[in-house]
This record gives C-alpha cells, structure tokens and sequence, in this order.
C-alpha cells in the first residue's frame, strides 16, 4: 500500500493521489506499517476509473498552434531576413512554453518532479539563448551570470517546501540533492576552463554559490534528519 504523509493513511497501491485530500502519492513516502497490509494489497483489486471525454485543450492543441507559429517564424526570418535570427528567440520561447508551463500542467507533473525537470529545460533554454544573442559564441557568461541563480531558486523553493510541508519527505531530499548538484556544476566547469586556459572567472558568484549550496544542503540534512527529530522528541520534550 501506498501512504498519505498529510493525511496519515494508508492508501491502496494503484492510485496516485490520496482519495481524502487529493496530494500525490510518492511511493518513497511509504512508512513501515505498509508491509502489513501487503496480502490485502495483492488481494483487492480497486476499480479503475477511465474518464470519457476529450483531451483538454492544453494537452491537445495548445502546445500544435505554437509549433506552427514557430515554424511560421523561422519560414519567414530566412525568407524576409536571412542574416538575422530573431527566429530563435520565438523558437527558444516556444520550448519554454512547452517545456516549463504546458507539458507540467497537461501531464499533472508534480511539483517536485516539475523543479528537477525545469532545471534541465531552463539549463537548455539559458545555454541556447546565449548562442542566439551572441550570434553562434559562447562567451560562458550563461555560466557565470544565469544558470547559477536559476539553481539557487530551485534550492530556495525545495527549502521552503522541507520547512513547511514535509520535512521527512523522501523525495524532497532527493530534489534537494539534485538541485544542490547542478548548483555545484557552474563553479565546477569554471575551475576546468581556468585550468585549461579557456576561460577566466570574472566575478566571485559561481564561488560564493558553491559553498553556500553545500552548507544549506548540510544543514538541512542535520536538522531535518529523523534520527534528530527523534531525539529531540524523546530527550527534550520538543
């Protein structure tokens, strides 16, 4: 059985959201008195319900009209004015739009999932961006600049949610992890390219952003652990 953190109960294995408060229901949120329920599991089958009617417009339309006003666009930039790529900016909007806001909603990702996927999409979308300004260069200024504050949100959104949602989430560490690991990435690259001479490092950001994604993430780690929780609750009265 599955298991509902904001409700406290057990749920049948086959459905993804709870049927008291609607939450999404993470399989790594299952709690130890899952297993005692296991023979039950196997031996009720709960209903499957399959809703008729048409796809919603998000998922069905929306996301075609724009891939045909991006096509549109890039015909018309290389017919009209070929030595411009305006096109890439309607182009990179475009993937945004699908990528970051319509896909999510039309396949009711959940938020967690949704920060990790936004995170390599808008890593996509930053890097390209710089190659449409700079016109095919890359002057690791989406490096230094853009990405790492990106990551930065991503880790301040999954802190927050740790502190007033679930703090023994499974699956929030585990964003939180993810997150803390692309944030490390930026700085990472910049040592390379200083290394090999490609590169220098302009301003302290990336630096600053290093260490302080590895103190949040110790931090949080310690304080939220359940074994702290536990002792606290137990020595201190907490």
């Amino acid at each position: 059985m599955k298991y509902c953190a904001k409700c406290k109960v057990n749920v049948h294995r086959q459905l993804d959201n709870c049927p008291l408060c609607g939450s999404y229901l993470d399989p790594k949120d299952n709690n130890d008195k899952c297993e005692i329920y296991r023979e039950m599991d196997q031996a009720v089958a709960y209903p499957v319900l399959h809703e008729k009617g048409k796809a919603s417009f998000f998922k069905s339309k929306f996301a075609l009209i724009l891939l045909v006003l991006t096509v549109i666009a890039v015909v018309l930039n290389i017919l009209v004015d070929p030595q411009s790529h305006w096109s890439a900016y309607v182009a990179i909007g475009f993937v945004f739009t699908v990528g970051v806001v319509v896909f999510p909603i039309a396949n009711k990702i959940p938020l967690l999932k949704q920060v990790r996927w936004d995170s390599v999409i808008c890593t996509a979308i930053a890097i390209a961006m710089e190659f449409a300004v700079c016109d095919g260069k890359f002057y690791w200024l989406t490096v230094e600049f853009v990405i790492p504050w990106l990551y930065v949100a991503g880790i301040i959104t999954v802190d927050c949610l740790i502190i007033f949602y679930h703090r023994n989430n499974k699956s929030m560490f585990g964003t939180l992890t993810f997150e803390s690991a692309f944030a490390l990435v930026p700085q990472i690259l910049l040592w390379i390219a200083e290394r090999c001479d490609w590169y220098s490092s302009k301003t302290l950001i990336n630096f600053v952003i290093f260490f302080a994604v590895l103190v949040n993430f110790a931090v949080v780690a310690v304080v939220y652990s359940r074994q702290l929780k536990e002792d606290m609750e137990r020595n201190l009265n907490v």
